[in-house]
């Protein structure tokens, strides 16, 4: 039995992560900002009494994320793996995005994270073994215009997990990233495109209907959580994990052009860009009705 820090667990991923992997027979410390408005997470704990404890952890709160750690080292006496989840979206074109914002997606996907590392590296380092595994995105891969921020704080996950692999490699600990694309979570209930006119209504567009397509065949939470189990228990687990038909043909569409040719066929226009990216990926993802989740 290993003991695991899954953070995020109040909703989606990270809550079906925390249930997965205590199924599978593990320890599991669930991490949510506000332990008394998770509910569903208590509730589904106590309906399979499973050896899950609900702690509390505000991931942009130094002081929070060092007493959540202490508490399991109080409790268990080491951690075994990690999963880094807990993160936000937001932003639209760069010109848009008001600073504050962007700060706030920072603070959350990339310096929250590297809070929790900074705790859980060191214990980790200590034992001699370990399992880190980071919840990115397809957006960490692959990006698309009025997504930078959200993309940017999932490339720099990207850039740290891989240089967090080097450095824990002598130390027997290693690092995975998983890259979801569409995953069907309660996140997306909020969705809606800005209703102010932008002059970046095209690119807005296409975000959008890349977004509607996928969820004509989201991945699920479940689907993120086997992706991490294989993560934490493989004896040879993945630094990199697609999940889902859209991240997996994405990423391979990108593999098969260089880098301008990429950004060239995603600076085409209209139906030369429709046409272009189904050559690519080999899917049609743009040519449906646009129709927001929730709306």
């Amino acid at each position: 039995m290993s003991v695991i820090l899954v953070t995020g667990s109040s909703t989606g991923i990270g809550q079906e992560t925390a249930l997965h992997m205590a199924r599978k027979g593990h320890h599991v410390y669930a991490a949510v900002r506000t332990p008394a408005t998770a509910t569903e997470l208590k509730e589904k704990i106590a309906a399979e009494s499973l050896s899950v404890d609900v702690i509390q952890l505000d991931l942009v709160d130094p002081a929070s994320v060092k007493r959540a750690v202490a508490e399991i080292m109080e409790k268990s006496g080491r951690i075994d793996a990690l999963v880094n989840n807990a993160g936000i979206g937001g932003g639209r074109a760069v010109e848009e995005t008001e600073l504050d914002e962007v700060r706030e997606i920072f603070e959350t996907n990339y310096f929250g994270n590297v809070s929790v590392l900074r705790e859980v590296t060191p214990i980790m380092r200590q034992q001699n073994s370990g399992r880190i595994v980071t919840v990115g995105s397809l957006a960490g891969q692959v990006v698309m215009g009025c997504h930078a921020h959200y993309s940017a704080s999932k490339w720099a996950m990207e850039g740290l997990s891989e240089a967090l692999a080097m450095e824990m490699a002598e130390f027997n600990v290693k690092v995975s990233i998983i890259e979801p694309g569409v995953v069907l979570t309660p996140i997306w209930g909020k969705g809606s495109l800005p209703e102010d006119p932008s002059p970046y209504a095209k690119s807005l567009e296409r975000l959008g209907r890349f977004f509607m397509f996928g969820h004509t065949r989201p991945a699920m939470p479940s689907d993120v959580a086997s992706a991490i189990e294989h993560a934490i228990e493989s004896d040879k687990p993945h630094f990199r994990y697609p999940v889902g038909p859209d991240a997996v043909e994405t990423v391979a569409a990108k593999g098969k052009v260089t880098n301008d040719e990429w950004l060239e066929a995603n600076c085409l226009q209209g139906e030369a860009f429709y046409d272009r990216m189904e050559e690519l990926v080999g899917v049609d993802y743009y040519r449906g009705e646009l129709d927001l989740p929730g709306e």
